[in-house]
């Protein structure tokens, strides 16, 4: 990246029924310091008037809007089809004309130099194609910031990635034509989407580097958060890594990987299907299923996309 460069820098940020208080995260857009980006709020099929509140409030926004010379901001809306967090953050993907991509979700807020400082990072540090920042937790109304095995990594850190969610969706930067060696967000997965990817982009051997600096605010604790609409999470990351797992073996990838590699994606995995199997057991729900996964895994045999399906079955669970 040229020292004096600013590239442009596209803005993805998705909303569902958020109208109350999708403002906040577009605003922290408007104030940012850094010069050059363009904004795509994809309201996804809203039902609240999201929509019609966006096309109303668009004009006084783009006021608030200063370019000069090649440096320009730009706000744009789009209204899909209801289709979920991955189809909404992949739709603007597709809108967007940067060479660098960034995401907000319509519940969090950056700090005014967050772009600035990401971008000035990559600019010193060319052998990273993406990044996250440090941030504050805002859980109803109390600040806090992660601790121990919740604070942020920088490089590959693939291990701590297979057991949690590393990376903050609203914190990330990235370089799209590599991003789109990787693939977008899995339309399937209605959580845990994120995990998913920040692991295919570990596991093609990128690292993601860090902004030792709180650059936003995420806020959690409220009812509509997507965590807190599903059962079982770790069924949605099983899904996530046995699937990535077989996509690997058809293309003939997973025996490049380093050992080392492999072992931590095959422990991950076998903790995974355990729990659940211990779970169902528990409960005295039905078993067969995941017991069939257990055994196709355990020998190595191929497993189809769709006998991952179940782990998608809202009511098996």
């Amino acid at each position: 990246m040229n020292p004096l460069e600013k590239p442009l820098v596209s803005i993805v940020l998705p909303s569902f029924n958020r109208k109350n208080i999708v403002d906040r995260a577009i605003t922290s857009v408007i104030i940012q310091t850094y010069p050059h980006w363009e904004l795509h709020i994809v309201d996804d099929g809203s039902t609240d008037e999201t929509w019609k509140d966006l096309l109303t409030k668009l004009p006084g926004w783009k006021a608030q809007l200063s370019s000069f010379g090649r440096n320009q901001k730009s706000i744009q809306v789009h209204q899909t089809e209801h289709r979920g967090v991955s189809g909404a953050r992949n739709f603007g993907i597709q809108k967007a004309n940067a060479e660098w991509i960034a995401f907000l979700d319509s519940d969090d807020e950056w700090y005014p130099e967050k772009l600035s400082k990401q971008i000035d990072f990559h600019r010193s540090h060319s052998e990273f194609f993406f990044s996250q920042t440090k941030e504050v937790w805002n859980k109803k109304g109390n600040l806090m910031e992660p601790k121990g095995k919740y604070q942020k990594c920088s490089g590959w850190f693939l291990k701590e990635s297979l057991e949690l969610c590393m990376v903050t969706s609203s914190s990330f930067l990235a370089h799209k034509p590599t991003l789109e060696q990787i693939g977008g967000f899995r339309t399937e997965l209605p959580v845990c989407e994120d995990y998913d990817l920040w692991n295919r982009i570990l596991l093609a051997g990128f690292p993601i580097g860090l902004l030792e600096e709180n650059l936003m605010v995420r806020y959690g604790g409220h009812e509509d958060q997507l965590s807190n609409q599903y059962l079982a999470l770790e069924r949605f990351r099983l899904y996530s890594l046995l699937l990535t797992k077989e996509e690997l073996c058809e293309n003939g990838k997973w025996d490049l990987l380093e050992p080392l590699t492999k072992s931590l994606f095959q422990t991950a995995i076998k903790s995974r299907l355990d729990t659940i199997l211990q779970g169902r057991t528990k409960r005295g729900k039905d078993t067969e299923w995941i017991e069939s996964l257990l055994a196709d895994f355990l020998s190595e045999n191929p497993i189809s996309k769709k006998a991952l399906e179940p782990l998608l079955v809202d009511s098996l669970f």
